[in-house]
């Protein structure tokens, strides 16, 4: 590594902890980046157009690499406003990033060829002619890491991919969607991601609609009203949400909407039936068949409060990685799982647990800065 490379990736560790450690406003993000929307074009016949936004700063040399950014499932994607404050970090620390919209994730309904867009959402990012040299690197969000995974693994490209970030990824999908639904003992736990959960069991599910159109529609309004809005956790106000969505349809949806959304109704039994009979309509969704076969160097980011995906579902993703591209498991009290923790004035008791996240905190932009440095 060259003095001058060492000394740009100190500044992106730098400023990368200016804006994402505790002492900055979660709401505030830098100015100086430009971001523009480009097509990821359609390569065949079964291919889906889709969108993806680029961010980057200044002159080219400013920048220490490249990154692909994949979010999870949410309905704005990159434009989520946490996932966009995220991506214009990156670039104002010196990163290059390309951040799809992917259509399945968009949509919040899972499907296969989200291999193959994530694939292709790759190569647009190689083709950018105002991308820095090297070979980019990859960071996933939540749901983001079944496809980026396979990126790494089994796709054409694996073997040009710099480094991988996995946050808050899963190691199993039927472990997941119970916790979506009903937690577990001793765990934070989102009350507002049932519906997705719904919405991609709907086949399978007693008492499902014809046609699930209108129910869908619905799903989609509450969570709009919903997400990225913590006030809605407390003290149930999501539940007002879900009776106001709820005037809008017709009796004959009312119970399944309701179980959808936890008002009422026994979800966790009709969720763990419905798993039941998809059999194995989901072991696609199955990360551990590609961690074995993952050839680029691999940290693992997961917040020690995630409410979505547990944090344990780290260290099995970690499991099963060949030793030689592991590079860290880093569980951070910072971040939950898209968002940081809430603000809480510490104590003399809270310095031995502060050195320790300052530790991990310095680790994770470290995995950071390596991720997008070519």
């Amino acid at each position: 590594m060259t003095h001058s490379k060492t000394i740009a990736e100190l500044s992106t560790m730098y400023l990368l902890g200016r804006w994402l450690g505790p002492w900055t406003d979660a709401h505030l993000a830098p100015q100086d980046v430009e971001r523009r929307e480009v097509v990821v074009n359609a390569l065949t016949s079964n291919d889906r157009p889709f969108s993806a936004f680029v961010y980057r700063r200044g002159a080219l040399d400013q920048h220490v690499g490249s990154l692909l950014l994949v979010p999870g499932l949410h309905y704005l994607g990159p434009l989520d406003p946490r996932m966009d404050r995220f991506a214009r970090i990156l670039a104002a620390a010196g990163i290059f990033v390309l951040a799809p919209r992917l259509p399945d994730f968009t949509s919040m309904l899972l499907d296969p060829r989200v291999f193959d867009d994530t694939l292709r959402a790759w190569k647009t990012l190689e083709s950018l002619p105002d991308r820095p040299a090297g070979r980019p690197g990859v960071f996933s969000i939540s749901f983001g890491s079944l496809p980026t995974l396979w990126l790494a693994s089994e796709s054409p490209v694996a073997s040009f991919i710099g480094s991988l970030v996995v946050f808050g990824g899963y190691a199993d999908f039927d472990d997941t969607l119970r916790f979506c639904i009903g937690g577990r003992k001793g765990a934070s736990h989102d009350p507002l991601n049932r519906p997705v959960v719904f919405m991609n069991l709907m086949p399978f599910l007693d008492d499902r609609p014809e046609d699930p159109t209108e129910l869908f529609a619905a799903l989609r309004s509450y969570v709009q009203a919903t997400w990225g809005k913590p006030e809605m956790k407390v003290d149930g106000r999501w539940q007002s949400v879900a009776r106001d969505v709820a005037k809008s349809l017709p009796s004959s949806l009312l119970p399944l909407f309701f179980a959808a959304t936890g008002v009422e109704g026994d979800t966790r039994s009709l969720v763990d039936s419905a798993l039941v009979r998809a059999a194995g309509s989901f072991s696609w969704l199955d990360p551990k068949p590609f961690l074995g076969r993952v050839r680029c160097p691999v940290d693992l980011i997961h917040g020690a409060d995630d409410d979505v995906i547990p944090y344990e579902h780290a260290f099995a993703i970690a499991r099963g990685l060949a030793p030689n591209v592991l590079r860290g498991v880093h569980v951070t009290g910072l971040y939950g799982h898209t968002h940081k923790a809430a603000n809480v004035a510490p104590t003399f008791r809270d310095v031995p647990g502060l050195a320790k996240e300052a530790v991990t905190l310095v680790r994770m932009l470290a995995a950071i800065t390596r991720s997008g440095s070519r």
